[in-house]
């Protein structure tokens, strides 16, 4: 409600499709999906052509190896002269632990054990209130 009331438009249950370039190259913004196709992708009766959503800027929120962002990696090389990307799941846990090994602050994190040289992954652990 605060965001729309500062003018931003909000389309929930809408998910972006396509990106949408203007003459130089540049993202513009993104179209949603078709909505009323059957599997095969032929329109039926309720047929609704998608949005397109032009705007000053465009923020793709859908992670690391969502379709669109693969299209901006690929069209701009964002991926030139890096690394591959890794990734990993991560799990939090709250424990409660004795006060006399509590100490308020302290941040350890852990790194590889026990896992072998050739795979990644550690651990932080936050001693919260």
């Amino acid at each position: 409600a605060k965001a729309e009331a500062l003018g931003v438009e909000i389309y929930p249950g809408f998910a972006a499709d396509e990106i949408l370039f203007d003459d130089k190259g540049a993202v513009a913004g993104i179209a949603t999906g078709d909505m009323g196709v059957d599997k095969n992708g032929v329109p039926k009766g309720e047929f609704t052509r998608g949005m397109e959503l032009r705007g000053r800027y465009t923020v793709f929120a859908e992670g690391a190896r969502g379709h669109l962002t693969k299209q901006l990696i690929a069209k701009y090389g964002l991926d030139a002269g890096r690394d591959v990307p890794k990734f990993g799941i991560g799990l939090k846990e709250l424990w409660k632990v004795k006060p006399e090994k509590h100490r308020p602050g302290l941040v350890q994190h852990g790194f590889g054990w026990p896992l072998d040289g050739k795979t990644g992954g550690g651990a932080f652990l936050y001693h919260m209130e």
